[in-house]
């Protein structure tokens, strides 16, 4: 668009959309518009299986420790484990150090005589400010807090049941990965 001196437009250079229709579809069809590609079907079963057999060994443990709380949290923990496993989300570290400093802010936050709601939310705020400053931000481990906040386990029980579920799932997903012959974790620590 230009301008003369006399601050007029010239019509002729206006480069707004034409008002129809179809420049309007077009509009929105580029915000939904997904440029990204498929994931190959290798990795899609892969992704699917190794999702199932690590839920499966969580069910079994919940069962037997009669602890299936710690299933939502630890299920998007496999997601992000098994769909995006060059991620830093998905590494070790991120993994057990993320739900781990989530347990010990909650178990904090109870021992101060917070409970309920509120307390959940403090301890979510406070557990993600101290996940990004050690390096092992996880966004499953706010489930954790919540989790943690709204049903008050036993701290030395539940940590320790934690602990080996997410270190179940880190190692279902090496085995996977092996067998594939894909590298994961990128890093340990």
């Amino acid at each position: 668009m230009t301008l003369d001196r006399s601050g007029i437009r010239d019509v002729e250079d206006d480069t707004r959309p034409a008002k129809n229709p179809r420049a309007r579809w077009s509009l929105w069809s580029r915000w939904w518009k997904v440029d990204e590609s498929r994931a190959p079907r290798r990795t899609v079963v892969s992704a699917s299986v190794t999702t199932t057999v690590a839920l499966t060994v969580l069910v079994v443990v919940g069962m037997i420790t009669h602890q299936t709380v710690l299933i939502p949290p630890l299920a998007a923990t496999t997601a992000i484990i098994t769909v995006t496993p060059g991620s830093p989300l998905a590494q070790p570290r991120h993994v057990l150090g993320g739900h781990l400093l989530s347990c010990l802010v909650c178990f904090t936050v109870l021992a101060l005589g917070w409970h309920g709601p509120w307390a959940a939310a403090v301890a979510c705020g406070t557990a993600c400010g101290l996940g990004l400053l050690f390096k092992v931000a996880h966004p499953p481990a706010m489930a954790t807090v919540v989790m943690i906040m709204l049903t008050e386990p036993r701290a030395t029980q539940f940590t320790a049941l934690l602990a080996t579920g997410a270190a179940l799932l880190v190692l279902v997903q090496l085995i996977s990965s092996r067998l594939q012959r894909e590298v994961y974790p990128t890093t340990w620590w």
